[in-house]
């Protein structure tokens, strides 16, 4: 009877464990591309504030570091302007 009932739900069972398979891959590709995201983004903002330390070792005045910033990070005023303070 048992072995009857498991034939009898088997289809069922099956697609159960697909979508479960198809939710976690999707759950596990949201989370590697949200990492990748977070890991880039710090590391550019890091990047940045190591440019402005270089850029104002050589005595270049905010406005010239501003606009490297938005030329090279493709940064707004508001963003350029908060990496110099």
């Amino acid at each position: 009877m048992c072995q009857a009932l498991m034939e009898i739900m088997k289809p069922e069972i099956d697609e159960i464990l697909l979508q479960e398979r198809r939710e976690a891959e999707r759950k596990i590709r949201e989370t590697t591309e949200r990492v990748e995201r977070e890991t880039t983004e710090r590391v550019t903002e890091r990047a940045i504030k190591v440019a402005v330390e270089m850029l104002h070792s050589l005595n270049l005045g905010n406005a010239e570091i501003k606009e490297a910033l938005q030329k090279n990070y493709n940064l707004s005023d508001e963003e350029a302007l908060s990496y110099l303070k």
